[in-house]
């Protein structure tokens, strides 16, 4: 049969026929563990994520005006554009060493509906990334003063993440009294 001599729907059903006979398949669906993100950062010799919705930005240490009469965790006030922040040494808060005033120094400005503070830590790592169904770990053994801010931990090449609440550490009347 001559090609000219072929219907034209005739021919596109056979190339239809012939495509989906030598096709490849699709790849195969696989489902991805779901993932927990948040921001990394140290206090001391201790390493902590927090949900990236607790956190408005981070920050090198700013300048700021102590407050007389305030406990000795809360460094002062500083003015990030125009918004006064009351500036938290945490570790010092859980009666550990103050950080120092070193180029790793920064602070977390807490995203916390009416209060202004920003919590001042040892570093900050950025957005850490954990495999919820493998690397949850149970905390409750544990003893520390920062333990009773933690909803969990991640465990990863050894390191144990603690998951930190700024939630409870903003309703916690601790930190909420600062009178010296």
């Amino acid at each position: 049969m001559a090609r000219s001599n072929l219907d034209p729907l005739l021919l596109l059903q056979q190339m239809q026929l012939t495509g989906r006979q030598t096709a490849p398949g699709l790849p195969e669906q696989v489902q991805a563990a779901p993932l927990w993100s948040g921001l990394g950062f140290r206090l001391g010799d201790a390493f902590f994520v927090t949900p990236l919705s607790d956190v408005t930005e981070v920050l090198v240490a700013p300048p700021y005006t102590i407050v007389p009469g305030t406990k000795r965790w809360v460094k002062g006030v500083a003015n990030v554009r125009g918004t006064l922040l009351t500036i938290v040494d945490l570790p010092e808060y859980f009666g550990k060493e103050p950080v120092g005033q070193d180029e790793k120094a920064r602070i977390l400005v807490m995203s916390m509906p009416g209060l202004n503070a920003a919590l001042l830590v040892n570093e900050v790592y950025g957005l850490r990334h954990f495999d919820e169904a493998t690397e949850r770990q149970d905390i409750s053994s544990l003893s520390d003063a920062v333990f009773a801010h933690l909803t969990g931990a991640f465990l990863r090449d050894d390191v144990l993440w603690g998951i930190f609440d700024m939630h409870s550490l903003a309703e916690s009347l601790t930190f909420k009294h600062v009178a010296a």
